[in-house]
């Protein structure tokens, strides 16, 4: 049984996250984590869009710091920041390389050219979290090195910027929103839905229709200025994380100092120039949020959690051992529902940043993840998997871990 030291329970314990008087080891304060025997070797690439994302980071310390121990033998090999197709297949061809046996992406720039790129080298791709349109699962789904895609999907994608935006519409903050659609125009069907999701519901709360559709702004790769009625807009996309999009998204604010600000993606970036406005965002549960909703700045946060990917890694597991073929879905890669946890006050928010950042107790453990893996339960289904990931709510975590 090996151990992992505790290091975040100090952390948390400054923060009121836990009760400090939490049990460790025997005798030098470390916390027991059981591992899963029996585990055999492999390397897994995983392709990510930005290395310094919050989330981004607390999947990594998940992954390697976590499944890594608990797992024996896997070896996590890590892309860096790719911002374009090019990139992405290059990184592909180099950990085959190196002897991966698959990747778990979190971003698709052509998700066509990648699985057939992976199925030339006969390893294994899957979507870890996020969403992909309809036709582009469609024209990978047959393809037997095509694991399948876990994520919200285009209906919670939609939701979580629709209920965003009833929630500040029913506070009446301001009625000047400036809206952050990252991607959207350029692909990021996340983004794209969650900004259609977004202004669709502020139209319909101040009973205005712009004059364009949704999507069409949503789409647009250029700052779009809207005024309906007492509603007052402005769309600026782009990733802000880049400096050329953050330095647009910087001026067009400046030029109204909007009352309310709604991203579709990490807003931590321009928190800082966003200091007069109520902020919500579609993002994680990350510490810099943590401190935005303590500093009273960040009011509505719709958030993934660290080890909300475990059931996708299980997935994995099943392909490389052996399995993938038991957990196809009649045939093809299968696509489950996985959404997203939701706090709208700092009480609240801090009683699920515990549970999501602490490497005690995980929302998703060894222990649930063994039980979804061929190699150690030779029962289990692909309609155990679905139920695991589908039982991704806070509740459903609390519940795993017996509170």
């Amino acid at each position: 049984m090996k151990k992992i030291i505790a290091f975040l329970l100090a952390f948390l314990c400054a923060f009121g996250l836990i009760a400090c008087s939490q049990k460790a080891g025997p005798d030098n304060g470390e916390a027991e984590v059981e591992t899963v025997e029996g585990a055999d070797a492999y390397k897994i690439g995983v392709i990510v869009y930005n290395l310094s994302d919050e989330e981004v980071s607390a999947f990594r310390s998940y992954l390697e710091d976590y499944i890594a121990e608990v797992f024996p033998g896997i070896t996590f090999i890590y892309s860096e920041s790719i911002t374009d197709e090019e990139q992405e297949l290059a990184f592909i061809k180099e950990a085959c390389a190196e002897g991966v046996s698959g990747f778990l992406s979190f971003l698709s720039q052509d998700l066509k050219k990648e699985v057939e790129l992976c199925a030339q080298n006969k390893v294994y791709y899957m979507l870890a979290s996020g969403s992909v349109s309809d036709e582009d699962f469609a024209a990978v789904e047959d393809n037997p090195y095509f694991i399948g895609a876990v994520g919200p999907g285009k209906d919670l994608e939609y939701n979580a910027g629709y209920d965003m935006a009833s929630y500040f519409t029913a506070e009446q903050y301001s009625d000047d929103y400036f809206i952050l659609s990252g991607g959207a125009g350029i692909g990021n069907e996340m983004h794209l839905q969650r900004t259609i999701g977004i202004l669709d519901r502020l139209q319909e709360d101040y009973g205005v229709t712009f004059d364009q559709p949704s999507e069409t702004i949503a789409l647009s790769q250029e700052p779009v200025h809207l005024l309906a009625g007492n509603l007052n807009v402005c769309v600026t996309p782009g990733y802000i994380s880049r400096d050329e999009f953050y330095e647009t998204a910087r001026k067009e604010y400046e030029k109204d100092q909007y009352g309310a600000v709604l991203s579709v993606l990490p807003i931590a970036k321009m928190a800082d120039e966003l200091k007069s406005a109520h902020l919500g965002v579609v993002d994680c549960y990350s510490t810099t949020n943590l401190q935005l909703f303590n500093r009273g700045e960040l009011c509505y946060v719709a958030g993934k959690y660290s080890s909300i990917i475990g059931p996708s890694f299980a997935a994995m597991y099943n392909a490389v051992t052996g399995y993938a073929e038991d957990f196809r879905d009649n045939g093809k890669a299968f696509r489950i529902t996985q959404g997203f946890w939701y706090s709208a006050d700092l009480d609240d928010y801090i009683e699920k940043y515990a549970l999501a950042n602490s490497v005690v107790k995980n929302a998703y453990n060894y222990d649930d993840l063994g039980k979804v893996c061929k190699v150690f339960n030779p029962d289990a289904t692909l309609q155990d998997l679905k139920d695991l990931i589908s039982a991704y709510g806070y509740e459903d975590a609390l519940k795993r871990r017996g509170q």
